[in-house]
C-alpha cells in the first residue's frame, strides 16, 4: 500500500531549527496546503487569528513574500479573513461552507484538445440540472501540475472528481494523491484514459479495437507497407499502436519500426513544424499509409505534405482517430475512428453521480468505435 495521509505528505519534518516543505510543490503552495491541514483538522480553531507571516517564515524558513503569497491562497479560498488593523483569521463561516458545497473537480490536461469543449458541454450540464457546479482544473498534461491541482481539490472539500490521467502511459508518482480520495470517501472516475495499476473508475473507448479498424480498412484497400505516427507517454496511443499491430500480424504482415514516430505532449508542436518535414517525411518515404494519433496529429502532417507538393490520398492516405470537426475542415475530408465524445462525457457526470449516493457502485466501461470512412485513404 502506497498510500499516504495527506499530513504526511505536507507536514514537514524538523531539520536544523526550521520545518521542510513537499518538494512536490511550489513552496508557497506547500505552505498554504500545511495550513488548510491545520483549518481542516481544527487545530487552527475557526474565528482564531492565523499564523502570522512572521512564525511561517521562522517555522519553514521561507521569505516574507512566499508567507504573503501562501496566506492569500487561504483567503482567496474563503478560508481566512483579513481584519483591518487586526490581521487574519480563519473563516468562523468555512465550515457551514463546506456543508453547502456541491461541487465536482473535473481535471484535464488543457482545453486545446478538440474533443473536450464537447465533453465538458456534456458533464456541466448534467450536474448543473442536478444543482452542482464544477471546478476546472488543468494539468498541461505535467505530472508536478497534476499533483497540485488534485491536491488543491482535496482540500476544498469537492463531492466527486472527474480525471483525464496525466501521461497514463508512464509510472504516476500521484496514486497515492487518488487514494486519499477514496480515503475520504470522495468518488473519482477517469475518461478517455486511466491508470491501470490504479484500482479505479473509468469511462473509455476500446482503442486497441480503434487501431484494428484503422489497420484492417488500410489492408482492405490494398495497402501492406502501414506505419503509425503514436504518442508515447498517452495510455491511448500505446493501445492504438497495439491493435494495428495485432492487425498486421493477424494477417501476417510485417512492421517496419523505424518508420513508427513518437512524440509527447512537449514535443509535439517541434516535432510536426514546417522545418522537420523533410526529416519526417523522410522516414515515411516507403509507407503508403498511416494512422495518426488523432485528427489534430492528422492535420499537421497534411500541412507538412502540401509544403513538399505532396497530397492526400493520392501520394499518401492517413486515418485519425477522434472524428472530430477537424476531419471536414480540410480540402480531403479524413478518414477517422470515432469518439463519443458527449455520450461519454454525460455518462460520467451521470455515473458520478450515482457513486456520491452509492459508494458501492462501479463502472468500467469500454466504448467500441467506428470507423468514419471519408476522402483520405486511396485504394491501390
Amino acid at each position: 500500500m502506497i498510500s499516504k495521509k495527506i499530513d504526511d505528505l505536507l507536514t514537514p519534518k524538523k531539520k536544523e531549527g526550521c520545518l521542510i516543505l513537499n518538494q512536490n510543490l511550489p513552496k508557497y503552495l506547500a505552505v498554504s496546503e500545511w495550513m488548510k491541514q491545520q483549518i481542516y483538522h481544527h487545530r487552527f480553531k475557526a474565528g482564531e487569528k492565523l499564523i502570522s507571516e512572521n512564525q511561517l517564515c521562522e517555522k519553514f524558513s521561507i521569505s516574507r513574500q512566499t508567507a504573503r503569497q501562501a496566506i492569500a491562497v487561504l483567503e482567496k479560498e474563503g478560508l481566512v479573513l483579513k481584519k483591518q488593523g487586526s490581521g487574519t483569521y480563519v473563516n468562523p463561516d468555512f465550515i457551514r461552507l463546506k456543508a453547502d458545497s456541491k461541487t465536482i473537480g473535473l481535471v484535464i490536461d488543457s482545453m486545446d484538445n478538440f474533443l473536450f469543449s464537447e465533453i465538458i458541454s456534456e458533464i456541466e450540464d448534467v450536474l448543473s440540472a442536478n444543482d452542482y457546479h464544477t471546478i476546472l482544473r488543468l494539468t498541461r498534461n505535467k505530472v508536478n501540475h497534476e499533483r497540485e491541482q488534485l491536491l488543491t481539490l482535496l482540500d476544498s472539500d469537492i463531492d466527486g472528481l472527474i480525471v483525464q490521467g496525466t501521461k497514463s502511459a508512464l509510472p504516476n508518482p500521484n496514486l497515492d494523491i487518488y487514494e486519499q480520495f477514496t480515503e475520504r470517501g470522495i468518488p473519482v472516475i477517469f475518461i478517455n484514459n486511466y491508470y491501470p495499476s490504479l484500482n479505479c473508475n473509468y469511462i473509455v473507448v476500446d482503442d486497441e479495437l480503434g487501431g484494428r479498424l484503422a489497420t484492417k480498412h488500410l489492408i482492405e484497400k490494398g495497402h501492406e507497407r502501414i506505419t503509425g505516427i503514436f504518442k508515447y507517454d498517452d495510455l491511448q496511443g500505446s493501445l492504438r499502436y497495439k491493435g494495428f499491430l495485432t492487425e498486421m500480424y493477424h494477417h501476417h504482415l510485417s512492421v517496419d519500426e523505424s518508420s513508427i514516430i513518437w512524440y509527447s505532449t512537449e514535443d509535439m508542436n517541434r516535432q510536426f513544424s514546417l522545418d522537420q518535414d523533410h526529416s519526417l517525411l523522410t522516414k515515411l518515404r516507403h509507407c503508403t499509409a498511416i494512422i495518426c494519433h488523432n485528427d489534430q496529429i492528422a492535420m499537421k502532417l497534411m500541412n507538412l505534405l502540401a509544403h513538399q507538393q505532396l497530397s492526400v490520398p493520392n501520394d499518401l492516405s492517413i486515418i485519425s482517430f477522434d472524428n472530430s470537426t477537424l476531419c471536414e475542415l480540410g480540402t480531403v475530408t479524413l478518414t477517422s475512428v470515432s469518439h463519443p465524445k458527449g455520450d461519454l462525457g454525460r455518462l460520467a457526470a451521470e455515473s458520478l453521480l450515482t457513486m456520491i449516493e452509492n459508494q458501492a457502485f462501479e463502472i468500467k466501461h469500454l466504448y467500441k468505435p467506428e470507423l468514419i470512412i471519408r476522402e483520405s485513404v486511396k485504394k491501390l
